[in-house]
């Protein structure tokens, strides 16, 4: 079977996120299928759109969506139509969701994403601040296209629901899939001892950040070898400056010596820490979860599928209460035995369900039956 793979990023890119998800689906639709892949498509916005969206904010109206007004959602969906011309596939697979809206193959097409635009704005943006009639634009044909497809592939049930609800479609395409960690999987567990929490984001804040060092605090009072090492992007001074905290820094998962002093880190991390209030699904929980590494994690989004509370870390229900989350990590410090079956657990439960290859062989499972 020949399918064209369609998507916003470059292959190449492999640091993790949406990049590491693009790179692997690619990695594991090649191992079943004739894959043509095709340079990304996008474009940058749409300048008059932008202005005009700018200037309704500062008035202090309400704005649009600009990055998928109509006039870029044509413009990929022309780009899509030059780049396939001449393309003799029989499929089409689309990496996302939204800006491919207004594009409708002349064969069948399948999508993965995280969530869909409606979750994402959601989660993401201050909803007051945009047009309902825009916001409606968007997800009305965001329905449709999804309706169309031949099989729609979600991260998550919890995406997959929330997609239902917001559109108000039975699903009957809809797929589960579930997600991989985008980290090379160790041999074993090489965890040996030490208390080196660990908060890894791209944003401080809103994952938890500020909550986990005010957490440390509390934990330290009675642990005092306990250690938070942050990975990603530097905290405020005052967190860098307080007891026990260690910065380690950003790292890309592209460069060889970088992602080998991750897996380092990754080794030796007693608990992952990661309280947020703006995800979807967080691959983070599946990557420390190669190494054994528990987490705790707030009870919310696609998060309880990936983290089972009491077997493989923590739930916590309120991602802001520093007492909650400090309590747990105490916990984890004080319930030894605890402890060691959760790391057995948290492993034993990645490399069942998810991994890359399980991924993709639900994926690729569903396609040939299509």
């Amino acid at each position: 079977m020949k399918i064209t793979y369609i998507s916003n990023t470059d292959q190449s890119e492999k640091s993790g996120g949406g990049s590491g998800v693009n790179n692997a689906t690619i990695a594991q639709l090649k191992r079943s299928f004739n894959l043509t892949i095709h340079p990304p498509i996008n474009p940058v916005s749409d300048n008059i759109a932008k202005i005009k969206s700018f200037v309704l904010k500062e008035l202090g109206l309400k704005r649009n969506y600009h990055f998928f007004s109509e006039k870029r959602l044509k413009l990929i969906t022309n780009l899509f139509n030059i780049n396939t011309k001449e393309n003799v596939s029989d499929a089409v697979f689309f990496h996302g969701f939204t800006p491919w809206i207004k594009t409708l193959p002349n064969k069948p097409y399948f999508c993965f994403n995280d969530a869909c635009f409606a979750s994402y704005v959601d989660i993401y943006n201050n909803k007051s601040e945009f047009s309902s009639k825009d916001l409606n634009r968007i997800c009305k044909q965001e329905a449709n296209w999804l309706s169309n497809a031949k099989a729609v592939f979600f991260r998550s049930q919890w995406a997959l629901d929330e997609t239902k609800t917001h559109y108000n479609l039975n699903g009957s395409n809809f797929y589960n899939v579930g997600v991989g960690g985008f980290i090379d999987i160790p041999e074993k567990d090489i965890y040996n001892d030490g208390l080196n929490f660990l908060f890894i984001s791209r944003e401080f804040i809103p994952k938890g950040g500020l909550v986990v060092a005010k957490a440390l605090k509390k934990v330290r009072s009675k642990h005092t070898n306990a250690q938070l090492n942050i990975v990603g992007q530097i905290p405020p001074d005052q967190i860098l400056d307080q007891e026990g905290v260690e910065y380690k820094g950003f790292f890309n998962k592209s460069v060889p010596s970088e992602k080998l002093e991750l897996l380092k880190i990754f080794s030796t991390s007693f608990a992952l820490v990661h309280p947020t209030i703006k995800d979807t699904n967080t691959l983070v929980i599946n990557e420390l979860a190669y190494f054994g590494c528990p987490a705790i994690a707030s009870n919310k989004f696609a998060i309880p599928e990936y983290l089972l509370d009491r077997k493989t870390g923590f739930l916590i229900d309120d991602p802001k209460d520093s007492d909650e989350l400090a309590a747990k990590m105490c916990q984890l410090i004080e319930e030894m035995n605890q402890y060691k079956q959760m790391r057995i657990n948290t492993r034993d439960n990645a490399l069942t369900h998810n991994t890359w290859d399980k991924v993709g062989e639900r994926i690729t499972s569903i396609i040939k039956q299509s």
